[in-house]
């Protein structure tokens, strides 16, 4: 796939109801829930922050990855806390033989080595190193940037259906850029680390699992804030079990714990995500947000699969979640009900409706989250009604939704136009969004494949009795690939990536949006790539890489500035990412 860098994380970027923020950062709206509701986990582990920063790859490796599935609400029961989306990674297994592979881009190295030690050991270590970072900011002067990440798992079982896992993994980002010609500004620094153990057994009538996580969170230089960190400690269990030939009843519990230790003083630059502000009046923005504290988190819940037929089933399912921060507390209780009816042979209908709630959500950033719980948590009623048609090769699905989310939390997408404090980061809103999304893929001919995904859509925020549309509202989000087997191991594919722009402004220095033009200008990114792949021996290959994002140098406007003169775009990028790569493998 072309744009994705070889990544299978990244292919949620082109699924139906996701809206990019700015093109290449890892920051999306998901029928209308901003970047701060949307959850990302790998084989049940919590991750702050998936992609690398510029465009650049996951922070987990596609080795280690055995499928991903981007729940879009409602999600399953055994995700919580999270008022928008999930995008969940399951980790591959071991595999019986050694293998390995080594990779040399034009941005970064990277490499894994993965295979058993023993009969009942197998071991997993791979890392990647922003080494040729130096060049592409060379070539973008405008941006400075570098990441790294790393990951070591060890899988002991001692006896057939028992199993013993060791994983740990972390990752580092760093993003600074000029808008509109000016001083480049920080805006990310920060890093990760987890260390997960648990314990997995299966049953003749199901599995159980149990883990315990140790993680560390932390932001420097952003929102005034000097240092952020966030010490973690997680445990779950989760089963599984049979119930008869037609039901299967799933459960678990978990708890999160997080102690964040906050240092205000001496963060220097300017705004950063906010260049128009200067850094005190950030300190003073943000020193009610962000505090020290512990805050406890513990759920509960359980579902079941019933089978009504061989093509149609039904899954009710229950979470609660009690949460604790700075004195206050609140309750979670969200029942879901998903169905999956076959009508005939080739087409499925998928009704679905769920609660979902969340605390205050701020934007995705390690160590960086809201104190307290003020206002009480959002809640959003997710709604969808979608189907889905399989013809031989090719496969078409369709969705209406709707998600409405009280009391909901967005600066992003409510505060454009509007003064810098903290009652923008804790003004709750009514948010509404609602849709059709339509995705299409498969195969035109034995050598060619297709990929299709178009969402028509409008997000509002109604506050004080006012209605407006999201600040990152696109009324329309398309794109389009095909990819090439051109035999002998060339490959190639194209991809289109087109949106239309968002509102001009909210509100501004008193004047209605009408004096405004209605929409900034669209933008558009074709990506494309080009691979040769070489056998080497039984199980070897070398594979050379051209995969080029935006090969148009589209520029993108960010935000808009407004004072009483009026409202001007602030243009980012452009972010072009020539990604030259080498593989060898085996």
């Amino acid at each position: 796939m072309p744009g994705v860098l070889g990544d299978p994380y990244r292919v949620i970027e082109i699924a139906p109801g996701v809206t990019p923020t700015v093109s290449g950062f890892p920051y999306f709206f998901i029928r209308g829930a901003p970047p701060g509701n949307i959850g990302y986990t790998f084989d049940g582990i919590q991750v702050p922050l998936l992609f690398h920063v510029g465009g650049g790859p996951s922070v987990i490796p596609p080795a280690l990855v055995q499928r991903v599935d981007l729940h879009l609400g409602p999600y399953p029961a055994r995700f919580g806390r999270l008022a928008g989306a999930v995008v969940e990674a399951e980790a591959a297994p071991p595999p019986y033989d050694f293998r390995g592979e080594a990779s040399l881009r034009l941005g970064d190295l990277a490499g894994h080595v993965e295979g058993p030690v023993r009969d009942d050991l197998t071991v997993f270590v791979a890392g990647r190193w922003s080494a040729g970072v130096a060049l592409i900011t060379a070539l973008v002067p405008s941006v400075d940037l570098n990441y790294g990440d790393y990951q070591a798992r060890a899988i002991y079982e001692p006896r057939k259906g028992e199993r013993i896992s060791v994983f740990a993994f972390g990752a580092r980002d760093y993003l600074a850029a000029a808008i509109n010609g000016e001083t480049p500004e920080v805006l990310l620094d920060s890093d990760f680390h987890r260390l997960d153990l648990r314990y997995g057994r299966d049953f003749d009538s199901g599995t159980i699992d149990a883990a315990v996580t140790l993680g560390l969170d932390q932001s420097r230089g952003l929102g005034g804030v000097e240092r952020a960190s966030d010490w973690k400690l997680g445990a779950r269990t989760r089963f599984v079990r049979q119930l008869g030939s037609r039901a299967i009843l799933r459960g678990g519990l978990d708890i999160a714990l997080d102690d964040y230790d906050i240092d205000k003083g001496g963060a220097g630059g300017s705004g950063g995500l906010f260049p128009e502000v200067s850094t005190g009046q950030l300190q003073d923005a943000f020193s009610e947000l962000f505090q020290s504290r512990l805050d406890v988190a513990v759920g509960a819940w359980t579902e079941a699969t019933v089978a009504l037929s061989d093509r149609s089933t039904i899954t009710p399912g229950l979470r609660v979640d009690y949460h604790t921060s700075m004195g206050d507390a609140s309750l979670a209780i969200d029942p879901k009900l998903v169905g999956s009816f076959g009508v005939g042979k080739h087409l499925k209908l998928i009704p679905a409706i769920g609660v979902a709630s969340q605390r205050p959500g701020f934007l995705p950033l390690p160590a960086l989250q809201i104190a307290g719980i003020p206002g009480g948590l959002q809640r959003s009623l997710q709604t969808s009604f979608g189907a889905e048609v399989e013809v031989g090769p090719l496969q078409v699905g369709g969705t209406l939704f709707r998600q409405v989310t009280f009391g909901l939390t967005d600066a992003l997408g409510t505060g454009r136009g509007t003064e810098l404090s903290s009652e923008r980061f804790l003004a709750r809103s009514l948010g509404d969004a609602y849709g059709l999304e339509i995705g299409a893929r498969g195969a035109l001919r034995r050598d060619i494949l297709f990929m299709v995904s178009y969402t028509l859509s409008r997000a509002t925020r109604e506050r004080d009795g006012v209605t407006v549309p999201s600040a990152f509202d696109r009324t329309h989000v398309l794109h389009a690939a095909l990819l090439y087997d051109l035999g002998r191991g060339w490959r190639a594919g194209v991809r289109h990536v087109f949106y239309t722009g968002f509102p001009a402004d909210e509100v501004a220095a008193g004047r209605p949006l009408n004096e405004h033009p209605d929409r900034v200008r669209p933008f558009y990114r074709f990506d494309l790539r080009v691979s040769k792949r070489w056998r080497v021996g039984e199980t070897g290959y070398i594979n050379l890489i051209l995969d080029l994002q935006n090969a148009t140098l589209s520029r993108e406007v960010l935000d808009v500035t407004c004072d009483a003169a009026g409202c001007s775009p602030r243009i980012f990028g452009p972010i072009t990412l020539p990604a030259l790569g080498l593989e060898a493998g085996f």
